[in-house]
């Protein structure tokens, strides 16, 4: 009987997915967009710089992106080059960036805030844009970013982008692994997220920016958490028509990003990582449902029930990452998701570390 009480109370978890779904939902509506930009809009000066590891690939398509840009004040380009074995610096160069060597990060530091850091050290700018390198840009999105910041007196901002995905793997996880993400959000979130992180110079070398961080797994979520406790004004906001993001170039690459993002995301989602956990959770609770049937623990009525509300609370995810009717395969995502967040944590209390650009990550 306890047995079947718990079979059952498994398959009853999936209700859950409902209201985190509008939670989720909800969440992400009531974030800021950023507004045309005005006639006279303020232009100061301007340094992009892109952290790369073996991002010879994206930066074909990034740096073009940014030698269109239509920015009416002086701008930058920096690549920080993280120790690549590719043709990264080279091309970085023949686009007319500004290329900054590094061997790798001195003890104390991870490779991404060392980059960061390191090409705000070489900025000129009285603004810092730090994008990632599978980033494309719209021609009017920084001057959009920055005078958005300037006119609303912030002290800086940072976009939530659209992703590309490239396959339907990567369709089911992401659309999951957002809607999780959003449902353990609130609407004041300290999150930054750093495909795209605008920061006034004066207060990144006031604050110590990315050196506050330099040991974190995840640099941008623990930057926006720092950046608050320091009182400073850096909302997270909308950035799907400023430019757009191709996350992963492999399934694999794909899975070391989800390992990551789980191994670090309970230090910092605090009661919303339960959230989140429990959102992903819920909409793959029909699988579980479906072992429970098999095994004949389960009537075979619970299936299409649980099925049908996991796939219902998708939708509005689904359609954004590509149609909604992959919403109906959800369950198959979100355990992926699952998987690899527990792989992750695992990995990390093991002292194993996660793999991510060619190094292990603590």
């Amino acid at each position: 009987m306890s047995s079947f009480l718990g079979w059952r109370s498994s398959a009853a978890f999936t209700f859950l997915a409902f209201p985190l779904a509008l939670r989720s939902e909800c969440t992400y509506r009531a974030l800021p967009s950023l507004g045309p930009c005005p006639q006279d809009c303020p232009c100061p000066s301007l340094s992009i710089i892109v952290p790369a590891r073996n991002e010879a690939e994206n930066l074909s398509h990034l740096l073009p992106s940014l030698k269109a840009l239509h920015y009416p004040g002086e701008y930058e380009v920096i690549v920080v080059d993280d120790n690549s074995t590719d043709d990264t610096a080279a091309l970085a160069a023949r686009w007319g960036a500004h290329v900054v060597r590094l061997k790798g990060p001195p003890p104390g530091w991870l490779g991404k805030p060392y980059a960061c850091h390191r090409g705000a050290q070489a900025a000129s700018g009285d603004w810092l844009l730090f994008t990632d390198a599978d980033t494309l840009h719209a021609p009017d999105g920084p001057v959009r970013a920055v005078s958005w910041a300037v006119t609303k007196e912030l002290d800086g901002l940072s976009l939530f982008l659209d992703p590309e995905c490239r396959n339907l793997v990567e369709r089911l996880a992401l659309s999951t692994a957002f809607a999780g993400l959003f449902a353990g959000l609130t609407r004041e979130t300290t999150l930054l997220n750093g495909q795209y992180i605008l920061l006034r110079r004066d207060v990144y070398l006031k604050s110590g920016g990315f050196s506050a961080v330099r040991g974190e797994m995840l640099e941008d979520v623990a930057l926006g958490h720092y950046l608050r406790s320091q009182a400073y004004r850096v909302p997270l906001m909308h950035g799907y028509d400023a430019a757009r993001v191709r996350m992963y170039r492999t399934t694999t690459q794909m899975w070391h990003g989800l390992t990551r993002l789980g191994a670090g995301s309970l230090r910092w989602e605090g009661p919303g990582a339960l959230a989140t956990a429990a959102y992903v959770t819920a909409v793959m609770s029909p699988l579980v449902t479906l072992a429970g049937i098999l095994m004949g623990r389960l009537d075979r009525k619970w299936l299409p029930v649980t099925w049908a509300v996991a796939s219902a609370s998708m939708v509005p995810w689904a359609r954004r990452l590509g149609s909604p009717t992959l919403a109906v395969i959800s369950p198959a995502g979100a355990l992926l998701v699952q998987l690899a967040a527990l792989w992750g944590l695992g990995s990390r209390m093991s002292g194993r570390g996660v793999p991510w650009k060619g190094r292990i990550v603590q």
